[in-house]
């Protein structure tokens, strides 16, 4: 909830200073403003989206995965006529989805070659085992952080939960606020457009660079840090 509140801060401040403004996606635009505005149409668009969202919600019941279920009402769209093929394959963003087809093996490619356990041990040697409590939660929120902008969220967790467990032993303090900082820092996808899925699908449509997302999520992410290094002591003790 305190991250969560000084994130909405941030954006309705600082954070929308920083995005780029006036971007519009000419070829969305070309795709959408020549749609006719047939009620018949707009409600058969308006079932087959929720129909999708209950088979997207019932997904493990139905046995239906998410993306089939997507896949299953983009045909229906064009099947029913509320969109022609040339709209249809037109509105596919490729650069998403190339931009998937090649970050995903790189960031395997970190989890099984070792190299993110590298990456890790390095900063563990750099910081020491005789730090202070705080500093290896900042350091290990730091690294998880910085994994998790290439690498799956879930991977970064898991590669670094039993060196912080292992770390905070060491030093005889609770592991739970140094997992906690690994935790929520595998979350904070911020920085980049492969960071997580949603900063990937408006890359395109956005028209936004790489370095928009720096700038926007790199003090985002200091703040979420600030955040995290008061709050989490106070939750689970050292």
């Amino acid at each position: 909830i305190p991250l969560s509140i000084a994130g909405v801060i941030y954006m309705l401040t600082i954070g929308r200073r920083l995005c780029p403004h006036g971007h519009v996606d000419s070829n969305l635009s070309d795709l959408t403003s020549d749609l006719p505005k047939d009620t018949r149409k707009m409600t058969i668009c308006a079932i087959i989206l929720l129909l999708v969202v209950i088979a997207m919600a019932l997904s493990k019941t139905i046995n239906v995965p998410m993306q089939t279920a997507a896949i299953i009402g983009a045909l229906a769209c064009v099947i029913t006529g509320c969109l022609t093929e040339k709209q249809a394959y037109g509105g596919i963003d490729w650069t998403t989805i190339f931009l998937f087809a090649g970050m995903l093996p790189l960031a395997e490619a970190m989890d099984k070659t070792g190299a993110g356990a590298m990456i890790a041990n390095a900063v563990v040697g750099i910081i020491g085992s005789n730090a202070s409590p705080l500093i290896i939660v900042m350091a290990m929120f730091l690294l998880s952080c910085g994994l998790t902008q290439f690498m799956s969220n879930t991977a970064a967790a898991a590669l670094l939960a039993p060196i912080g467990i292992s770390i905070a032993q060491s030093i005889g303090v609770s592991p739970f606020p140094v997992l906690m900082a690994i935790g929520i820092a595998a979350s904070c996808a911020f920085t980049t457009p492969v960071a997580t899925p949603p900063n990937t699908l408006i890359l395109g449509p956005g028209k936004f660079h790489f370095m928009d997302y720096v700038k926007v999520g790199l003090p985002l992410v200091i703040v979420s840090m600030i955040v995290c290094t008061v709050v989490i002591p106070l939750v689970w003790p050292f």
